[in-house]
């Protein structure tokens, strides 16, 4: 698993000025997206969840749900998808950059 930087792009669902995007605290740690059952679409969905170290752990980011890849360039990409947050639904979107 390849590590990298992760910075969520909305809040609640809601675009961010990019200078805070860029200013923000980013998440280090490893990518994976998985099919999974998803018992609230009552489907399958293809999930993206970011760990820090071992599968035990907390996730740093709630999972993105439909996740897709929306852009990607030579240092990173952006996935979009969406996020459970209790029982309200939100869009995000990731921005993921590989390490220097």
């Amino acid at each position: 698993m390849r590590l990298l930087h992760a910075t969520p792009m909305l809040e609640r669902g809601k675009k961010q000025h990019k200078r805070n995007i860029e200013a923000a605290a980013s998440v280090t740690g490893g990518l994976t997206i998985n099919h999974q059952q998803s018992v609230r679409y009552k489907r399958t969905s293809k999930v993206a969840s970011f760990q820090q170290s071992g599968a035990a752990d907390a996730q740093p980011l709630p999972p993105l749900h439909d996740v897709d890849m929306s852009w990607m360039g030579p240092n990173g990409f952006v996935l979009t998808g969406i996020e459970f947050t209790g029982d309200v639904v939100y869009a995000q979107s990731w921005w993921c950059r590989f390490f220097a």
